[in-house]
Formats: structure tokens, C-alpha cells, sequence
């Protein structure tokens, strides 16, 4: 009787640690197929931001030079514009990063922000 009771017991312990073990793989794919995904929309954001900084250095290369080479303007006037015209381009990248850089963006982004909810609830 009793070892037929040890066996039982021994049938559901195996049962247990293998439904466990289970549960355990399927969230470890999920935490891995989200780390995936993270770092597949890092990139594409990545790939975005050297783009426009590289459009936007070419920008503050070409622009400026053409108006004031082809401009029939005061040499005071093509140096306030120009001026002008490189701050504009110089501030724009800072501005876009810093708002895709933002840590409550990323928080957001990355699902940290949902996943922190779930542990504090």
C-alpha cells in the first residue's frame, strides 16, 4: 500500500516540476521574443536618427552657403542669415533626440513602464 501511495506521490511531484517547467520555457520565450522586439525598433529608430542627422548636416552645409553665395544682400545681412539659418539647423536635431531620447518615452516604448504596474499591484 504504501508503495503504491510513494508512487503516486513520486507520479505527481514529476507531474508538477514538468508542468512548472513548462510554464517557465513559455515565459522565458515571451521575455525573449519581447527583447526581440525591443531591439528590432532600436534599430529602426536607430537607422531614423543617423538618417536625419545626416540630412540635416548636409542641410546645415548646403542651405546656408547657396543663400548667401547667390543672394545680392549686405555682407551684414548674409551673416545674420546665416547665422540664423545654422542655429535653426543646429537646434532641430537637439530637439527631435531629446525627445526621442526621453526616459518616459523609452519607459513607454520598452513596456517597462506596464511591467513596473504589474509588480507594484
Amino acid at each position: 500500500m504504501l508503495e503504491v501511495l510513494s508512487k503516486l506521490i513520486d507520479r505527481f511531484k514529476k507531474h508538477l516540476v514538468d508542468s512548472s517547467l513548462s510554464l517557465l520555457k513559455l515565459r522565458l520565450a515571451i521575455c525573449y521574443l519581447e527583447g526581440v522586439k525591443s531591439a528590432y525598433r532600436l534599430l529602426i529608430l536607430f537607422c531614423v536618427v543617423v538618417g536625419m542627422i545626416t540630412l540635416l548636416g548636409a542641410g546645415l552645409m548646403l542651405v546656408p552657403l547657396v543663400v548667401l553665395l547667390y543672394t545680392p544682400w549686405e555682407p551684414t545681412t548674409k551673416a545674420i542669415v546665416g547665422v540664423s539659418i545654422g542655429a535653426i539647423y543646429l537646434l532641430a536635431p537637439v530637439i527631435v533626440l531629446n525627445i526621442l531620447l526621453s526616459e518616459k518615452r523609452w519607459m513607454r516604448m520598452t513596456g517597462a513602464t506596464a511591467l513596473l504596474r504589474k509588480l507594484v499591484d
